[in-house]
């Protein structure tokens, strides 16, 4: 693996928020690397979210990430609570 010969930032771990913070970078023109210990398939196979709130989507929309998110995620459109009846 070759690595650029001057990195502004490193970046510990490939989870959603090292994976987001490093195509942020990228897409600013600040060169990072990510260092994760796990292989590749492990990291992309895992499912990490469950629930996404309104401002990580638009945040994923702006890294332009969200498109399968959007393609393929449901939208959950709040709940209701009763008490006594």
């Amino acid at each position: 693996m070759r690595f650029p010969t001057r990195t502004q930032v490193a970046i510990i771990g490939a989870g959603p928020a090292g994976l987001l913070l490093g195509q942020l970078l990228h897409r600013a023109g600040i060169e990072a690397v990510i260092l994760e210990q796990r292989s590749a398939d492990y990291v992309l196979g895992r499912i990490r979210a469950g629930v996404i709130e309104q401002t990580t989507a638009a945040l994923l929309d702006q890294a332009g990430v969200g498109a399968r998110m959007r393609a393929e995620g449901l939208v959950h459109h709040g709940f209701s609570l009763c008490v006594d009846g």
